[in-house]
């Protein structure tokens, strides 16, 4: 027996004091319970509306204003009827439809750990009944309009998630096969905090790793949470290992920022230009391309890539501030000038008015 969340009701076992062998009775209120019988016990499922004897092994039964029943394998005794199996009931109406097939289950990675699943049901879907179960336990059954189900993750652990399709009668036709997912909490709660806590990020996104070792965004987040917070040496092996799992462009652009303030110019080149070979368009790369080979001493190269970035994006963080410098080494101070004044009329920042209070 597999109950959902908010089932509310009483589940009975017990062997008569007569003899005979075990019996299972479960009066069912509200929410609803997946039964799969693999032996002989005689099994009694009570609803206000009546009650259910099944002779089957595998059926749902669900009570949401009206008790309903849908029986994938055996049969149940209804009336003068029995209803059989790929059919189900709404009980005390007298009621009985096909039931639906099942739907299709594609799970889409959230930008912010989240888990998006997309449903496709087949024709005569109304909505959907999804459940989310960790081992043996239903940790979450939803009633999905629309064909998008948005889970946030609850813990840091494997789960399976299966969809049914719900009729115009509610009835929940055949589940899908489980699609297994991993559940990352401690992930989204520490890339949630970045960039302005990374400290406390840090906290999650070591629990994170420690959940899965192989979970190469958590284990680039963590890298960056280090970085933002001046620990580079600690920084630097795990980007590596993130990127030896997964060479990520975000990762990398931030693996270049890590080996520019490191001193390590010609890395950080090679990394920025990795990205930009298969990204002409990354203008994150762009800009830290631009301070590299700055720092390398290629002032006209420098200028090019900033502006290049600018054309693009004439409101990137510190994109004339990188200019100006640039142009400051090749002898245009009055550009310069106007390049950082117009900088911090965009966005105040220290680092730029200090260069300008310097220039004579």
């Amino acid at each position: 027996l597999a109950f959902s969340p908010e089932a509310k009701g009483e589940a009975q076992r017990w062997r008569s004091l007569w003899g005979g062998g075990e019996r299972v009775r479960v009066a069912l209120e509200a929410g609803g319970v997946e039964a799969v019988r693999e032996g002989t016990v005689p099994l009694a499922l009570i609803t206000p509306e009546g009650e259910v004897r099944p002779t089957g092994t595998h059926l749902r039964l669900s009570r949401e204003e009206a008790a309903r029943v849908s029986l994938y394998r055996g049969k149940v005794a209804l009336g003068q009827e029995p209803l059989p199996a790929g059919e189900g009931a709404v009980l005390g109406k007298g009621v009985r439809r096909k039931l639906l097939a099942a739907p299709l289950v594609r799970p889409v990675p959230g930008p912010e750990g989240e888990v998006v699943f997309r449903l496709l049901g087949p024709e005569g879907t109304r909505a959907f009944r999804v459940e989310v179960r960790s081992g043996e336990a239903v940790v979450l059954a939803a009633k999905v309009e629309g064909n998008l189900f948005r889970y946030l993750p609850q813990a840091d652990r494997l789960s399976q998630v299966r969809a049914m399709a719900l009729d115009e009668m509610g009835l929940e036709g055949y589940p899908s096969d489980p699609v297994p997912f991993r559940e990352r909490r401690s992930f989204y709660e520490g890339r949630r905090r970045l960039p302005q806590d990374p400290a406390g990020a840090e906290a999650y996104l070591r629990k994170a790793v420690d959940a899965f070792p192989d979970d190469a965004e958590a284990m680039g987040e963590l890298a960056f949470a280090l970085y933002l917070q001046g620990r580079h040496a600690e920084a630097k092996p795990l980007f590596e290992r993130s990127l030896a799992l997964l060479d990520s462009p975000d990762t990398r652009v931030r693996y270049g920022r890590l080996l520019y303030h490191m001193g390590r110019y010609a890395e950080a080149e090679e990394s920025y230009r990795q990205v930009l070979a298969q990204d002409p368009g990354n203008l994150d790369a762009r800009w830290g391309l631009a301070e590299v080979v700055l720092a390398l001493g290629r002032a006209k190269e420098a200028e090019v890539l900033a502006r290049q970035v600018l054309a693009v994006a004439p409101d990137y963080p510190l994109g004339r501030f990188t200019l100006a410098k640039a142009l400051l080494e090749q002898g245009r101070v009055e550009e310069a000038k106007g390049l950082l004044q117009e900088e911090l009329r965009r966005a105040p920042n220290e680092e730029v008015a200090a260069l300008l209070r310097r220039l004579p």
